[in-house]
């Protein structure tokens, strides 16, 4: 994986398309404005560009209505897959700087209220066997799903849940 490959997805705009893509399979441009309202049109084009150039999505259908081609999107296969250890650990690496520098842009806005804002962390240990982590990680999966699905609403906000799994070190 090259820097620009993980600054490509790094982009807030372009991980909420390959979110939606994710669970949809596939989606058309209008079908992307409908669940992502709040994204321009010219700029929801912008960032398909870029994921297409960087080889993320694929069109993986043309249809032409009223004289013009619509395109229907997906991921593309081969750009998630197939990483090295050290493509793996740069990309999470990248993820953390990117969220520690959101927590560094929201402590520096004078108004930030972490209470109001329902700001939390939290870690635990479990013990589990991959059984039983892939049958909790199938249930934390459908609870997030719940708010993925969501359409935007004025009592609604962005909310960035980010979810770590790892293996403990052994001391």
């Amino acid at each position: 994986m090259n820097k620009d490959f993980t600054k490509v997805i790094m982009n807030p705009i372009r991980q909420r398309v390959i979110q939606l893509l994710i669970r949809r399979g596939t989606a058309t441009t209008s079908q992307m404005l409908e669940e992502l309202q709040d994204i321009p049109q010219a700029s929801l084009y912008r960032h398909l560009r870029i994921l297409l150039e960087a080889e993320c999505i694929t069109v993986v259908e043309e249809n032409k209505i009223r004289g013009t081609i619509e395109k229907t999107y997906g991921l593309a296969k081969e750009a998630y897959g197939g990483y090295q250890k050290d493509e793996v650990s740069g990309l999470i690496q990248s993820t953390l700087l990117s969220l520690m520098g959101s927590f560094k842009h929201y402590f520096e806005d004078e108004e930030a209220d972490p209470i109001k804002d329902i700001l939390s962390l939290s870690t635990s240990t479990l013990l589990l066997s991959d059984d039983e982590l892939r049958e909790m990680l199938d249930e934390i999966g459908q609870v997030i799903k719940r708010g993925v699905d969501n359409k935007p609403s004025k009592d609604r906000k962005e909310r960035r849940f980010t979810f770590i799994l790892s293996p403990c070190e052994e001391e």
